[in-house]
């Protein structure tokens, strides 16, 4: 009976040993994947700060004036062209009156192939 008991108090203890063995490898496994998820967190978190620097940059507005400035050509607008309201009323008139004109002129000036495409 006493080699009863002590044969299965060793086999549990195996049983034990190897269960344990079993979680410590697990453990380890997610250890390392972890560790290797927190290491690709830092890199991303690096990576939204560089571009958040550049988004910061170019959103500057000193560097749109110059980006404007140097390929579209615009310039700040002069106090000479700001219009009050009477005269955006007169300009908008003016408008309204050669918009068929140059309409019809700018269809007579196409060619006819374009012409015939529309």
């Amino acid at each position: 009976m006493i080699r009863l008991v002590f044969f299965f108090g060793i086999l549990g203890s195996i049983i034990l040993l190897g269960a344990l063995y079993v979680a410590k490898a697990e453990t380890d496994a997610a250890q390392a994947r972890l560790a290797s998820l927190q290491a690709e967190l830092a890199q991303e978190r690096a990576r939204i700060n560089t571009l958040t620097a550049n988004i910061a940059h170019l959103e500057d507005p000193e560097q749109l004036r110059a980006l404007a400035r140097t390929h579209l050509g615009f310039e700040p607008i002069q106090s000479a062209q700001e219009l009050s309201l009477a005269e955006l009323a007169q300009v908008r008139a003016e408008a309204e009156r050669l918009a068929p004109q140059a309409a019809q002129a700018n269809w007579q000036a196409s060619p006819p192939a374009v012409r015939g495409r529309q």
